[in-house]
């Protein structure tokens, strides 16, 4: 359990694991798979955004004001 003295020392997550009985030890490692799988969520969410974010701007800056879009002029059935 950490104190609330300005000079105790900082007691790492190991050192928690190592002292910890079977619950906290279990919630220890609970505690670390959710927050490995929050920062894969985000990283993936962030490197969607930014490849959406790219395509737009591809698609935006290969556009040509001079050329109207595609018209179907007519519809043949091939056989």
């Amino acid at each position: 359990m950490p104190t609330t003295e300005p000079d105790a020392p900082v007691e790492t997550w190991a050192e928690k694991f190592e002292h910890a009985g079977l619950m906290e030890r279990a919630r220890l490692l609970g505690g670390g798979a959710v927050r490995l799988t929050a920062n894969a969520l985000d990283s993936v969410l962030k490197r969607v955004a930014r490849t959406a974010v790219d395509a737009e701007k591809a698609f935006l800056g290969e556009l040509d004001p001079n050329v109207s879009d595609a018209k179907v002029i007519e519809e043949v059935e091939e056989r």
